[in-house]
C-alpha cells in the first residue's frame, strides 16, 4: 500500500459518524457478504447440534443397540453374524448359520399386498387395525417395511425418490400396515405433489382404524417444514404417531443421540407424540427388534 492509499484508511478517533469510515482496500460485494453470513449461520447451527446432551436412557440405547455408523470388527465381537444382511437383526452369539426366527409372532405372518389407493374414496373399507408409514420421499418406508417382516422386495423400493405414488396396504396376520406415498418430491409436478400430499393428509386425518402412523425421519437431516405440517394435522385430530429415525447406519452414533435429543425435546408438548422416538436402520438392523416389539403391542391390544 504506498503513502496516499494509507493515509485514505486513517480515520479521525473522535469522528463517530460513518462518513469518518472509508472503504479501505477491495469493496466486498453484496454477495459475498450474503455468502459469508449465510456460512456463519451453519456454523453457529452446527455449535448448537453439536451442544445437544442426550439424556442417559438414548445414550444407552444407542449403545446398547450398536446405533450409528459401526465397523464391522464392533459387530463381530460383540456376536454378530456380519455374513448375513441386517446383521443386526439377529441374535447376538447364534450357533446357527441362519438368521434367527423373527421374535414377535405377528411379523412372521406372509406380508400380503391387498389394495392401493390414488383418490380416498378407493379404499379400502376400515377393517384391521392400520400401522401407517409416513415421511418424505427416499426416507425409507418401503425399506423399514421390508426389514420388518424381512419380506424384501414386497413393498417396492428404489433409490429414485417418489416411486410411492398410491397409498399400499399389506395385510400381515391381524393387523395392516399401509405405506404411504412420500412428500417433498421435488422433481414431480406441482399438481402431482399436491395430490399426493392432500392423499395423506385425508388419510390420517379421517382412517377410522388407524392406530398408529410411523412418521419416519432421516437421522441426519432431521425434521422439515413438511414433517411439521402432518405432525401439526395429526396433532389437530388427535391421531397417535411416533417418530422413527432412519438411515441411522450413515450417521456417527453421539450424532444419532442428539438428533433424538433434539427431535424429542421440540415435540414434548405434543399431546398426541407417542415417546420414545425409535432409532433404525434397514441396511444394518440396529434398532428392527426393538420397532418389532413396539409394533406388536398394537396389534395385540388393538380394538375396533
Amino acid at each position: 500500500m504506498d503513502k496516499n492509499s494509507l493515509f485514505s484508511c486513517m480515520v479521525d478517533i473522535y469522528d463517530y459518524s460513518l462518513s469518518s469510515f472509508p472503504p479501505c482496500g477491495k469493496k466486498e460485494s453484496t454477495k459475498e457478504r450474503k455468502k459469508e453470513l449465510e456460512k456463519d449461520a451453519g456454523m453457529s447451527m452446527s455449535a448448537q447440534f453439536r451442544a445437544i446432551q442426550p439424556s442417559p436412557s438414548i445414550l444407552s440405547f444407542v449403545e446398547d443397540n450398536f446405533v450409528g455408523r459401526r465397523r464391522l470388527i464392533e459387530l463381530k465381537r460383540a456376536g454378530y453374524n456380519t455374513d448375513l444382511s441386517a446383521p443386526l437383526d439377529n441374535i447376538p452369539f447364534s450357533t446357527s448359520s441362519e438368521r434367527e426366527r423373527i421374535e414377535e409372532n405377528i411379523f412372521r405372518n406372509k406380508l400380503t399386498f391387498f389394495a392401493a389407493a390414488k383418490v380416498s374414496s378407493s379404499f379400502p373399507p376400515p377393517g384391521l387395525p392400520e400401522i401407517a408409514f409416513a415421511g418424505r420421499s427416499n426416507v425409507g418406508k418401503s425399506s423399514l417395511l421390508n426389514s420388518l417382516t424381512r419380506q424384501w422386495g414386497v413393498a417396492r423400493t428404489s433409490d429414485k425418490p417418489g416411486l410411492t405414488q398410491t397409498i399400499n396396504f399389506f395385510e400381515l396376520g391381524n393387523i395392516c400396515l399401509v405405506d404411504l406415498p412420500g412428500y417433498g418430491f421435488a422433481y414431480a409436478k406441482e399438481e402431482v405433489k399436491d395430490s399426493w400430499e392432500e392423499l395423506v393428509k385425508e388419510y390420517v386425518s379421517m382412517r377410522v382404524n388407524l392406530k398408529r402412523v410411523c412418521l419416519l425421519i432421516d437421522t441426519k437431516w432431521g425434521m422439515k417444514p413438511r414433517d411439521l405440517e402432518l405432525i401439526d394435522l395429526m396433532e389437530r385430530y388427535q391421531t397417535k404417531y411416533q417418530i422413527v429415525m432412519t438411515k441411522t447406519d450413515l450417521v456417527f452414533p453421539i450424532d444419532v443421540a442428539r438428533r433424538t435429543m433434539q427431535i424429542e425435546e421440540s415435540l414434548k408438548a405434543n399431546k398426541s407424540l407417542v415417546q420414545p422416538v425409535m432409532m433404525a436402520s434397514s441396511k444394518s438392523g440396529a434398532g428392527i427388534r426393538s420397532l418389532r416389539t413396539v409394533l406388536s403391542k398394537i396389534a395385540r391390544f388393538a380394538k375396533l
